[in-house]
């Protein structure tokens, strides 16, 4: 005899995990006893669904009153336009003289005028062609070789008139500057090497040979450049640039000291180093002759 009360619902099962035809799982139905509730993913825009205002403790199925939004100036003027549009007139009638009164006080202020001549310059859209761009480089450029060439001359004037009584030629002035800002020299050291050695005279030669402006033995020149014959150093801008690129050599030696170097100059590196490592001085007043009158570089 089959009896007619029917099997439960898997949902209506007591069982607190149900069995699964591939094994355990968890509950995948609400328990009869439990109100459901709808995941918020899948919650409408009109039960709160994204809405920070609504909780975890307030059920969707009670309903949530999201506050309405308030209507518009428009909407009320429309709703109304007797009573908001005069109530419009108004603000704008006492708005009206006060903007007519403020216009005539700025026109009438001279700071004002002044900050507002301003305004152009900064707002004004500025466009940069490439025709705009290449003047300005052009103008820089120039304006920056005549800041060199100022610098320039005075530095050559001052030294002629320094020594004026050695008449020294323009030319050969203007050599001993370009030559030694090439070589990494100061140009007013240059000028008072060439003053000690040779009196600017490149028909120079001392008893031991040494020849021209900076008083080169041939033996120094050949090593500093291979090649270089001793007819070569009557060559005026030949004799300044070997010369110059020997004292360069000697101021890396002594880590930029120029007494030092000008000393090996005149007396030898190897002599100058046996003195230093004696414990000795090798000053003999020749950096101070060079140096002389010499005006101080920070």
């Amino acid at each position: 005899m089959h009896s007619s009360r029917k099997r439960p619902m898997p949902w209506q099962a007591a069982a607190p995990v149900p069995q699964h035809p591939v094994g355990r799982t968890r509950r995948r139905f609400p328990s009869a006893s439990e109100p459901a509730q709808t995941p918020a993913r899948y919650r409408r825009a009109f039960d709160g669904a994204g809405d920070r205002r609504v909780t975890g403790t307030r059920r969707v199925n009670e309903g949530i009153r999201l506050p309405s939004r308030g209507p518009t100036s428009f909407d009320r003027i429309r709703r109304g336009p007797l009573k908001y549009g005069i109530v419009g007139v108004g603000v704008a009638g006492i708005a009206g003289p006060l903007a007519i009164a403020r216009a005539n006080e700025m026109r009438n202020d001279p700071t004002h005028e002044r900050q507002m001549s301003v305004l152009p310059e900064i707002t004004a859209p500025r466009v940069l062609s490439d025709h705009a761009v290449g003047q300005a480089w052009r103008q820089a450029r120039v304006e920056a070789a005549e800041v060199k060439s100022t610098a320039r001359d005075e530095v050559i004037q001052r030294n002629v008139q320094k020594y004026s009584e050695y008449d020294i030629p323009r030319p050969l002035a203007e050599d001993i500057y370009d030559i030694a800002l090439q070589e990494n020299i100061d140009p007013d050291v240059a000028f008072g090497l060439v003053r000690t050695e040779s009196a600017f005279k490149n028909s120079a030669t001392s008893h031991v040979g040494a020849m021209g402006l900076t008083q080169l033995m041939p033996k120094t020149a050949a090593w500093l450049k291979p090649g270089t014959q001793p007819r070569d150093l009557r060559d005026q801008r030949t004799n300044l640039r070997i010369g110059f690129k020997y004292l360069n050599q000697l101021m890396d030696k002594y880590e930029g000291d120029t007494e030092l170097a000008l000393l090996a100059y005149n007396r030898g590196p190897g002599t100058v180093d046996r003195v230093l490592k004696r414990g000795g001085d090798p000053d003999n007043g020749y950096a101070d002759m060079v140096l002389r009158n010499a005006p101080a570089h920070p």
